[in-house]
């Protein structure tokens, strides 16, 4: 049998190249074949595959069109199809398994000709790739249709890769793209004739992303597209996220795409809650965040008429290596007060504030899909935090979800998709897989595809997401919790981005887990329940930290279960004092996470108060709950080790603040409060502001930032106009005091004075301009407090607020449409061109452009009062150029400059 394999797989070749069809890229795969370890070792069940698959490209000379159509990596998905299907040859219902897949390859063919081939006796890939698609306008040059990494499709973006100088050009010309998830047909995109545009299927799936250019800028503007619904969208403009309803002013009414037959600006109207619309959607207005509890309601979810508001995801510094944290929310079911969109009235309800210690943070019920409430989003993304909700099955129910959907490769496919669409509908980054129902050996390979595809999916759709596997069913199917990682479960982790382990580990599953995990560690999530059940190390509560610091020692990632036991277990009027004890107790153990974008600003309220406060003024009397309105937290540490906690009887703005408390002992000594750990990066000028209130006299406070540029270090203290006039000649500790008002104004920073008056919170505005502060970056920020004479009492502040804001714009300065060539075959001297591309600001009024060939004076190229110009110059040979832009105001003062490296490459 091995034999007669390798001779029909060189038969074929001999016959490919006699007949010239055979391409290097085809020679690799037949190569491939002929060296995979299905010709060596094999039962007669694999050996019938391996005959089948030859036998069927042989008849139907569908070989080379395969090649052809899927050559961005399609050795390796190819090989890895066959060896995934020949692990399940049990059965005669495993081999339709490979029909299936290989009329996914006879479908492609099919359709291919329909729409590129003359006749019927033409080779699919010589036509291909000698199609002429003509000089028509280029109608959709800028569309983009972006498809999950393993689908197997007829792509606008990847089908041209290799052709892509001469054909790209043109790539409007196409007449249809058709979307194949492994053999399954799920999106047909067609161009219709008659209106010049692209049609929409009802079954569409996918992502796309349109480019406007303009002198403004470059605008992106992309639509997740579900079941041929638009569930998601939108707007960058040049790279950064702004509000999607400007998304209606860039498309024109007569737009070129159409969604189920509707034109792309019609959609886009009827998606957005604009005034028209309100009226006919406010029945469909919810008031509550839900489960889905149910595999029918599953199947059927839509995306709801009104997207409920949620807050981007602000960014933090990566440390590919970091050990992580997770924690697990399951607090008496969930979708508690929680659940209400717009907050609810109600006292002491369970609030967390901690983020600096959190990477993840996952909401769970037992619920079939715990879909995070946008409370929890808001409130973890901003401070920076990754959410996933859960799919969990259990007990009886959840084998007959196994009996309903892993049946098929194309059920499993279809409950990945709505998982992503959930998860990129409300805007959260991946999913925890909670199996806790035995599952039988036959389902095991749809399970182990379940979670590999869900993992790639949610990748595409949701770059940087998650999709984590709980410690539960093993490869076997067998429902037995192991408390490690080991070869019974690592199957799981292997198709995924980490394993939550359950709760019941001792000291050697933490070394067999770190063992089997290799380079891949720090994606072990060893499970800590706050609760203590069963065998854990500790009884849990406050103890929780002992369990904590031996998962550290071992240098594994650790998922706290549960940590709603300080509310559930402990009294009510205590919840602040032993939230603040039990997380205060681990954040020693966890190095705080650092911010590192800019804008800043934070009134540190917590998402619920006493009160509601505007400016220092009650404009509400009421208690109040509402995580959506939280604001970015600072680095909480033990109040015993601090004195910094939350304060809620007051507040600058919204229903809380920080109080910092402590004893100053003489005039030279300094209390000091740290507040953020962060990495911002200075590029333009920058305005600092802090708003304070002191509850003693004699009191004041100022900020202290840690300042690093290049190799030097030091500390510069923002201090008061009437503070002492400091001096000295210690060079790693410098001082700035506030900036004239006239000065703040100027810049654009806007405060209205006259708001302060009569009150007693105390603002300053502090102004670091760029011909000091270019190339720094503020890596630490703290509160020092200080009194004019020593007090025998202790002092208390509030911080009300705290602002860093950059004042000048980013010019995001770029370049395209390079052209390097020597003036002659002789000549030192090389021609280039380009287009220069930068961010429009109102306050520019015009830019002055110059040219600096490498360790040579700068060449004056133009002035324009444009966003970009077409440089065209003659250098010498150099390896590279800098382009500089002098932004000039209306008045005398002038922008920072702005610079770009181009390399030349003749």
């Amino acid at each position: 049998m091995e034999k007669k394999n390798c001779e029909k797989i060189q038969l074929i070749t001999k016959k490919a190249r006699k007949e010239n069809k055979l391409k290097d890229n085809e020679q690799k795969v037949l190569s491939d074949l002929k060296e995979l370890e299905l010709c060596n070792n094999l039962d007669t069940n694999k050996n019938y595959l391996l005959n089948k698959v030859i036998d069927f490209f042989e008849k139907k000379g569908y070989f080379f069109l395969f090649i052809s159509l899927l050559k961005n990596e399609f050795c390796k998905k190819f090989l890895g199809a066959l060896k995934e299907q020949c692990a399940v040859l049990d059965d005669e219902k495993s081999l339709s398994e490979v029909d299936i897949f290989l009329n996914g390859i006879a479908q492609c063919e099919k359709d291919g000709k329909e729409f590129l081939l003359p006749s019927q006796n033409s080779s699919f890939s010589d036509v291909f790739f000698s199609f002429e698609y003509g000089n028509d306008s280029d109608l959709h040059e800028s569309l983009n249709i972006n498809f999950t990494d393993h689908t197997q499709c007829l792509n606008v973006n990847t089908i041209f890769e290799e052709e892509t100088k001469r054909l790209a050009p043109n790539k409007s010309r196409l007449k249809k793209l058709i979307l194949y998830d492994n053999g399954y047909k799920s999106v047909v995109i067609k161009k219709n004739s008659d209106k010049e545009n692209y049609v929409f299927s009802q079954d569409s799936s996918c992502q796309l992303i349109i480019k406007r250019f303009n002198e403004s800028g470059t605008y992106t503007i992309i639509l997740d597209i579900a079941s041929g619904e638009v569930i998601n969208a939108e707007l960058k403009i040049n790279d950064k996220n702004y509000n999607p309803l400007k998304i209606l002013d860039l498309i024109s009414s007569d737009e070129k795409i159409l969604i189920k037959d509707q034109n792309l600006s019609e959609i886009l109207t009827s998606y957005f809650d604009n005034e028209r619309e309100l009226d006919v959607d406010c029945k469909h207005l919810q008031n509550e965040c839900l489960p889905i509890k149910s595999l029918n309601d599953l199947k059927n979810w839509k995306p709801p008429p009104v997207k409920h508001i949620t807050a981007p995801l602000r960014k933090r510094a990566k440390d590919e290596n970091r050990i992580k944290t997770l924690v697990c929310h399951d607090m008496k079911g969930g979708y508690l007060e929680d659940r209400y969109i717009n907050g609810s009235n109600e006292e002491n309800c369970f609030f967390f504030v901690h983020w600096a210690a959190v990477d993840i943070f996952g909401y769970f019920s037992h619920h079939l899909v715990s879909v995070p409430p946008c409370s929890w989003i808001s409130a973890a993304h901003i401070n920076g935090v990754q959410v996933i909700g859960t799919f969990i099955t259990e007990w009886d129910e959840g084998v007959e979800v196994f009996e309903n959907v892993f049946t098929d490769k194309k059920s499993v496919h279809e409950l990945c998709m709505q998982l992503v669409n959930i998860a990129t509908y409300y805007n959260f980054e991946g999913w925890l897989i909670n199996i806790e129902n035995k599952v039988k050996p036959y389902q095991i390979p749809l399970l182990k595809y379940f979670v590999k595809s869900l993992t790639a999916d949610m990748h595409s759709y949701i770059p940087g997401s998650q999709v984590i596997w709980y410690d539960s069913v093993l490869k076997n199917g067998d429902l037995l919790w192991q408390n490690c990682l080991n070869d019974l479960n690592r199957l799981f982790f292997l198709n995924s981005d980490g394993i939550f382990l359950n709760y019941n580990w001792n000291e050697e599953h933490l070394l067999l887990s770190k063992l089997q995990a290799g380079d891949r560690y720090t994606d072990v999530y060893v499970g800590v329940d706050v609760f203590g059940r069963g065998k854990c190390l500790t009884e849990g509560g406050f103890s929780t930290v002992i369990s904590v610091k031996e998962v550290r020692k071992h240098g594994l990632s650790v998922a706290i279960f549960a940590p709603g036991w300080v509310h559930e277990c402990l009294e009510i009027k205590d919840f602040k004092e032993n939230q603040f004890k039990f997380w205060g107790s681990l954040q020693q153990l966890i190095p705080p996470r650092i911010i590192e974008d800019l804008p800043y600003c934070s009134s540190f309220c917590p998402g619920f108060g006493n009160k509601m406060f505007r400016n220092g003024k009650v404009i509400d009397d009421k208690p109040w709950h509402n995580m959506n309105l939280q604001q970015p937290q600072p680095v909480y540490y033990s109040p015993t080790e601090s004195g910094l906690v939350l304060y809620s009887d007051d507040a600058f703005n919204g229903g809380g603040c920080l109080c910092l408390s402590g004893n100053i002992i003489s005039e030279e000594k300094a209390l000091d409060f740290n507040i953020l750990k962060t990495s911002f990066c200075l590029e333009n000028a920058c305005v600092i502001s802090y708003t304070f209130k002191s509850l003693v006299q004699n009191v004041d406070i100022g900020l202290c930032l840690d300042m690093l540029s290049g190799q030097e270090a030091y500390k510069l203290h923002l201090v008061d106009f009437n503070s002492k006039k400091y001096s000295g000649s210690n060079s790693s500790v410098k001082y700035l005091t506030q900036a004239p008002i006239d000065q703040i104004l100027k810049t654009g920073y806007k405060f209205d004075q006259g708001s302060f008056e009569q009150q007693t919170w105390i603002k300053r505005i502090y102004l670091l301009n760029s011909d000091d502060f270019s190339s720094h970056s503020i890596q630490n920020i703290s509160v020092v407090a200080s009194c004019k004479k020593p007090l025998a009492e202790s002092v208390s502040i509030l911080l009300g607020e705290l602002e860093v804001l950059p004042v000048y714009p980013t010019y995001n300065l770029m370049y395209e449409d390079l052209t390097c060539k020597y003036v002659s075959d002789n000549s030192p001297t090389i021609d280039v061109e380009c287009v220069l591309k930068w961010q429009y600001h109102s306050s520019i009024s015009c830019s002055d452009i110059y040219v600096q060939p490498l360790n040579e004076d700068e060449q004056f190229i133009c002035t324009t009062n444009q966003s970009f110009y077409k440089i065209k110059c003659s250098v010498k040979s150099v390896s590279e150029i800098a382009v500089i832009l002098h932004p000039k105001t209306a008045g005398s003062e002038n922008f920072p400059i702005a610079s770009i490296k181009i390399p030349l490459k003749v």
